[in-house]
């Protein structure tokens, strides 16, 4: 028997477009200015606190890990229903964003199956059975061995879903809070903003980190 756990990876920061390696040693200005100039600022940010505060980003982050979790629990059911229940099953729980009415079917077919799969190791717990538990027993198993191959192509289409999720709010969110630190520059006049990971030295250094999250969070 298996069971399917999503293991989600690690979500890349919001601001993955702007990171710079991390041996970077000196930082370059815009050709306009020099290093002398008075007028030359650099801003910078913190990733992980940006990442972290992002109020928006967080929730969708939390509402793609429970998805995740809510798919591992259900999947547990597929490997214990009939052939019809399991297209069916296979067609609700592959929707991106099922209806209310949608949900509620997965969830009935989901615990049936669930059911039968205690139901087996109940019977498979057992040192003697009656016939009719023999019986049964028997046909739990044959729908298991039927629906090995299906469940395993089920796990990777839906691992796969979950990734798309993933990768969709971020590029999202991404995008968003890297306007927010391009228009920070451009409000505060700041020659470039740079990862504060990647910053050895600047005087004029500005951290903008609170600021940005302040507009992202409004």
């Amino acid at each position: 028997m298996n069971s399917t756990r999503f293991s989600r990876r690690p979500l890349p920061g919001v601001l993955a477009v702007l990171t710079l390696s991390a041996t970077v040693c000196f930082i370059r200005l815009a050709p306009a200015q020099t290093p002398q100039s008075p007028s030359t600022q650099i801003g910078v940010v913190d990733e992980d606190k940006l990442a972290d505060g992002f109020k928006k980003y967080a929730n969708a982050v939390a509402a793609i890990d429970k998805r995740a979790q809510d798919l591992d629990l259900k999947i547990q059911g597929r490997e214990f229903l009939s052939a019809d229940e399991g297209k069916n099953f296979d067609t609700l729980i592959l929707r991106p964003t099922p209806s209310a009415s949608e949900s509620t079917q997965l969830d009935a077919i989901a615990k049936t199956g669930i059911a039968r799969r205690q139901e087996y190791l109940g019977l498979v717990g057992k040192a003697v059975r009656a016939d009719a538990e023999s019986n049964r027993m028997q046909v739990l198993q044959s729908y298991s061995t039927q629906n090995q191959p299906q469940l395993r192509q089920l796990s990777d289409q839906l691992l796969q879903l979950v990734r798309t999720q993933q990768d969709t709010t971020d590029k999202q969110y991404t995008d968003q809070a890297n306007g927010v630190v391009a228009q920070v520059a451009q409000d505060r006049k700041l020659a470039m903003i740079i990862r504060k990971k990647a910053l050895i030295y600047s005087s004029d250094a500005v951290d903008v980190t609170s600021e940005v999250l302040n507009r992202l969070n409004k």
